[in-house]
């Protein structure tokens, strides 16, 4: 397989996603899961790197998705982020 990157639009849902939830989810998968935050790569899984990284103001994020269960990974993600 090969690397999935999408980007997301966050701001469909009415009321955000929290942190801890998106990182619970990531971790539910095998692959490898970053987002592009202002310049840098963050790993979804890594609650340090989450909480210190990523900006809550964007409105869109590219997420990238590496790995045995990339597009089962991707697709749930995805979800995560519609209009709620």
């Amino acid at each position: 397989m090969g690397l999935i990157r999408r980007q997301i639009d966050t701001c469909r849902r009415c009321t955000p996603v929290p942190i801890s939830f998106l990182i619970h989810t990531a971790r539910a998968f095998d692959c490898d899961i970053y987002i592009n935050c202002n310049n840098k790569q963050i790993n979804v899984k890594s609650y340090d790197e989450m909480i210190r990284d990523m900006s809550a103001r964007a409105k869109s994020l590219v997420f990238f998705f590496n790995g045995s269960d990339e597009l089962a990974a991707q697709q749930k993600i995805e979800r995560i982020f519609l209009s709620q």
